[in-house]
């Protein structure tokens, strides 16, 4: 099959087919559009298609078409991660640590730990899930990052679903999924800049690591704040906000924290007058035209097999440690604080969303060699199943009082 034909094709099959599936209604209302879409990635790949039409695949997705998939899916996941730090909102942040800070820090803890947990039972009875480049407490630190992640922008489409994004529960999920995001970037950039082999590597990643933060801290920030009235031009807002992107990961990457913590900071230091703007042209475009490379290039390297022992074994415990740990370490600390035990139940199953964000953190992993293949596809299928159960779940929490429960949400102030 010629090369453009078949990129062209599978950017088709990724946009339109998806978004077709998406509006079935019964398909609405349990999963976010992201989901569909990592699901239709990972049906192109050995999954499904490899398996039932091998030569078809194998002339889809030939060696020149893999390479341009790479480019455009790395650009994808740029545009996604620094759309995602434009989201947190740091005044709204400060705000939430005094009611929100005991929730915070077990949906943050108790996930790790069980993660963690997980991680060395699996290097143990599955020593080919552990990364070529990591030590078994690097592989389960790894584990318990994956079962920790919160996915804020699919956490913000399914409260807009179901009604409750603007909410007292709405925004006290997404100030939680908010503060767990920054932490858990920070632990995947100290984690990446520590796996370096040696310890000479580590250092030497460690220095330049703490370099390009200053940079960012002292440099960047101070000196867009001071540009903040381009906003007024939305051209020039454009190019300096891509420009600022691109740099960010690009010196993130040299300095081996990797690109995509580049782009996460980029986002987090843009100004707020040009969040909105930006949001506005680059969500929707990022979202229907390069994602669906990032979810084709994601669901060639998942094998996801229903019959191995040991690709169920690894799904059962990632996931149980996620759902369990997300749950109990939001909605526990909620019910201190004096939430009722409907709205803390329903708190923390939201807070077990992962959605792209979490396929996002595993293509890093498997790229730094954090973690191997079969890890890979097992924590894949848990970021599907986790994330389609997020609404049922969240029902389920407020069902014996339905719609009293949701019309009874306090509105935030």
């Amino acid at each position: 099959m010629h090369d453009k034909v078949a990129l062209l094709a599978v950017a088709l099959l990724l946009v339109l087919g998806p978004w077709l599936v998406w509006r079935i209604p019964a398909v609405r209302r349990v999963a976010p559009l992201a989901v569909v879409q990592i699901l239709a990635g990972v049906l192109l790949g050995p999954t499904a298609l490899g398996r039932l039409a091998p030569e078809f695949h194998a002339a889809l997705f030939g060696p020149s078409l893999l390479g341009n998939l790479g480019g455009l899916s790395t650009l994808g996941v740029c545009f996604y991660v620094f759309c995602s730090g434009m989201h947190l909102d740091g005044a709204a942040l400060r705000d939430s640590i005094p009611r929100l800070g005991a929730p915070a820090v077990g949906s943050m803890a108790l996930p790790m730990v069980l993660g963690v947990a997980a991680g060395l039972g699996i290097a143990i009875w599955w020593p080919e899930a552990v990364g070529p480049r990591a030590s078994t407490g690097g592989f389960a630190t790894a584990i318990g990052i994956c079962v920790a992640v919160t996915a804020l922008p699919v956490l913000a489409a399914i409260l807009g679903e179901m009604g409750l994004i603007r909410t007292r529960l709405g925004q006290s999920a997404l100030a939680l999924a908010a503060v767990n995001d920054l932490a858990l970037w920070l632990a995947i950039a100290l984690l990446l800049a520590l796996a370096q082999g040696d310890m000479a590597d580590s250092l030497r990643v460690g220095g330049l690591s703490l370099l390009w933060l200053a940079a960012l801290a002292l440099g960047l920030w101070p000196l867009l704040r001071r540009f903040a009235a381009l906003a007024e031009a939305p051209g020039t807002l454009l190019v300096v906000a891509l420009s600022v992107l691109l740099a960010a990961a690009a010196t993130a990457e040299m300095a081996g924290l990797g690109l995509i913590i580049g782009a996460f900071a980029a986002g987090v230091a843009m100004p707020p007058a040009w969040r909105a703007p930006l949001l506005a042209r680059l969500e929707p475009l990022t979202a229907a035209a390069l994602l669906p490379f990032f979810f084709a290039t994601t669901g060639l390297r998942a094998t996801i097999t229903p019959d191995s022992v040991a690709f169920l074994g690894l799904l059962v415990l990632v996931t149980a440690a996620t759902v369990t740990g997300k749950v109990a370490g939001t909605a526990i600390p909620a019910r201190l604080a004096g939430e009722s035990w409907r709205h803390a139940l329903a708190l923390g199953t939201l807070m077990q969303t992962k959605g792209l964000m979490e396929v996002v953190i595993l293509a890093v992993l498997l790229d730094a060699g954090l973690i191997a293949p079969p890890a890979f596809s097992a924590l894949v299928a848990m970021a599907i199943l986790c994330t389609v159960v997020t609404m049922p779940l969240t029902r389920l929490a407020l069902a014996p009082r339905a719609p009293a429960a949701v019309a009874g949400l306090e509105k935030p102030g």
